[in-house]
């Protein structure tokens, strides 16, 4: 989950007709569709793109039930019912993604340009026959004469009882630290992983000289940022932690700058979706390619290191670890046991199944953990304070203190199982 803040007027633009085109882009039952003109009109409703780059359906944001994700999925799948139903998707997110008669899922973006990135990796993807992410049937382009032409819609298909890793992940977790089987999916999921690098990084290049610099300000910049909002003893604990915190930063810089590419961006087990198979196991898939949601379009396009991803992972498996103690309603040691265990699985099985040589560099992982838990102290500190806990319970755990300030043990806020 990730709020997108814009300040915008509403600029009305002359509606144009569709001038309609289809290709076959990635495999034959896939096609694309382009529309053009400053506004479009599309089953009785107008879209526009105003001043702040907001696209907008008849002067407001889009949402289930008005047709328009219906309109949109049959540009590139023509045989749907123009009376087919909408549902929305009941999360917060900064696009809006809608379940078309329930076979389709439609992600209209909120900004312009918001799912170009994400769009070009699925389509690699698709081209690359991965079934490690879900089918897609196309977007839906927009040719604008102020704005150029970007990404208005993706159409991919829709996993009848799925759910996202903060579900599944963390009720498996819950379940084996009070007697229950060991979770076997972080294995899978590292051979996941390995597979979607290897598409995305057939094209991978040398990183620049100063990437190493380049990282390391990147990182330091978000820690002193979360130093410098610390308070209580959440803050004390992080004060007594910087030095560790540092330390895991610094070897971003003495790292060899290695070669970069298009990766996930926002990996986390929250864009993992378990949808039940008919033999009774799971399928895993990745989901939302937009980017590291902390940049902007035009760093989120950067190329950048396979273990970033990584990294980003495995810090969820420890926030996995510290929802689970927030459920239990006590500090259980035997989480974080858990998560030892499935950070190791997780990197074997990707080792094990990557085929690129040279695209994943090991050393980088501490930094950019230590990056990745900075950052999630900045998101609980501008949108979601209580999520502050979690990167609050890894950081104690997994950094070792400097007893310079007096600090408490960590244990997890009440739960309430009636909240969200």
């Amino acid at each position: 989950m990730r709020l997108l803040h814009l300040q915008s007027r509403n600029r009305k633009a002359p509606v144009l007709t569709l001038a309609l085109s289809m290709r076959n882009s990635y495999n034959p039952d896939s096609m694309n569709s382009t529309l053009s003109g400053a506004g479009i009109a599309l089953d009785g409703h107008e879209l526009t793109v105003d001043a702040g780059a907001r696209v907008l359906v008849d002067g407001r944001s889009p949402r289930a039930g008005d047709g328009v994700a219906a309109a949109l999925a049959r540009r590139v799948v023509p045989d749907l019912a123009a009376d087919s139903p909408e549902r929305t998707i009941a999360v917060d997110q900064t696009n809006t993604s809608v379940i078309v008669d329930d076979r389709y899922v439609v992600k209209i973006v909120a900004r312009w340009a918001a799912a170009d990135r994400a769009g070009t990796l699925l389509e690699r993807l698709a081209a690359a026959g991965s079934d490690d992410v879900a089918r897609l049937f196309g977007r839906v382009l927009w040719q604008h004469p102020r704005w150029g032409t970007s990404t208005l819609a993706l159409i991919t298909e829709f996993l009848d009882g799925a759910s996202d890793g903060w579900t599944w992940a963390v009720d498996d977790v819950l379940a084996a630290v009070t007697g229950g089987p060991e979770p076997d999916w972080p294995g899978p999921l590292g051979r996941l992983v390995a597979r979607v690098h290897d598409v995305l990084g057939a094209d991978a290049e040398p990183a620049a000289a100063d990437a190493g610099a380049t990282r390391y300000r990147r990182a330091a910049d978000a820690l002193a940022e979360a130093v410098a909002a610390a308070s209580g003893p959440s803050g004390a604990r992080l004060l007594n932690r910087r030095t560790s915190l540092e330390d895991a930063m610094r070897t971003l810089r003495q790292a060899a700058p290695g070669v970069e590419f298009a990766i996930h961006g926002d990996l986390h087990v929250g864009q993992v979706l378990a949808s039940p198979m008919p033999d009774g196991g799971r399928r895993f898939t990745l989901i939302d390619f937009d980017g590291d949601p902390r940049l902007d379009v035009d760093s989120r396009a950067r190329p950048d290191a396979a273990a970033r991803d990584l990294a980003h992972m495995t810090v969820s498996f420890d926030l996995v670890a510290a929802v689970a103690q927030r459920r239990l309603r006590r500090a259980e040691p035997r989480a974080f046991d858990w998560a030892d265990r499935a950070r190791a699985a997780f990197l074997a099985a990707y080792r094990t199944e990557l085929r690129t040589p040279g695209l994943f560099d090991e050393s980088l992982l501490p930094g950019f953990e230590a990056e990745q838990l900075a950052a999630e102290l900045l998101y609980a500190d501008r949108f979601l304070p209580l999520w502050r806990y979690a990167p609050d319970a890894v950081i104690t755990y997994r950094h070792p203190s400097s007893d310079d300030h007096p600090e408490e043990p960590w244990t997890p806020p009440p739960f309430d199982p009636t909240s969200n």
